[in-house]
């Protein structure tokens, strides 16, 4: 077979098709499917399409563990809308934060998944919440930005920006060595700006 362990349901065809589906390779899908597999060999077995909860997922793959947007990511990339995986749903969710996925396909996922009300737009309301998320605040704790604020950064609308180098928009991430979910600073009209 070519691909080492082998995986009930995972053959070298299917291998080819998610890497022609996906923007991994792989050695990529390989080491996702080696995890996947051992939450649970049995259930892989009898069905290649088992769908794991959550919690049974985030143990797993503990990157998502403290997620501000988890439960967005679960509803986004869960293909029942149940809020559980299958291997092909973890697929997608790495598929689409790979490095090699490109920006447009980055940002189409990001909407959805910053959408929070899931009404087709990101409103005032879900950027003042994906605020809270990002700065960890909640209903029951101090909130780091009063409301006047997130009002005024969610009321920012970008009208034109300056460009960079090789007429690329000037973007800096506000948390160094971050570049996925956090606000970003950049000019807009030749005044820095807050944007997500």
């Amino acid at each position: 077979m070519g691909i080492g362990q082998s995986y009930p349901g995972l053959t070298e065809d299917v291998l080819e098709d998610y890497t022609t589906l996906t923007y991994l390779n792989k050695g990529e899908i390989l080491y996702l499917m080696k995890k996947f597999y051992s939450i649970d060999p049995d259930k892989i077995r009898d069905n290649y399409h088992h769908r794991f909860e959550k919690d049974v997922i985030i143990k797993k793959f503990d990157v998502l563990q403290n997620n501000p947007f988890q439960d967005r990511i679960f509803h986004v990339f869960s293909s029942k809308n149940d809020d559980c995986f299958s291997f092909e749903d973890l697929l997608d969710l790495c598929s689409a934060m790979s490095a090699e996925c490109p920006t447009e396909v980055k940002a189409a996922w990001a909407f959805r998944i910053f959408d929070l009300d899931d009404d087709g737009q990101i409103s005032t309301g879900d950027i003042s919440e994906i605020l809270d998320r990002l700065t960890g605040c909640s209903k029951d704790h101090f909130y780091r930005l009063d409301n006047e604020s997130k009002t005024k950064i969610a009321q920012v609308r970008p009208a034109r920006v300056r460009p960079g180098r090789e007429g690329k928009p000037l973007v800096r991430p506000l948390s160094p060595g971050k570049t996925t979910g956090c606000l970003y600073l950049t000019w807009l009209d030749g005044k820095p700006r807050y944007v997500l």
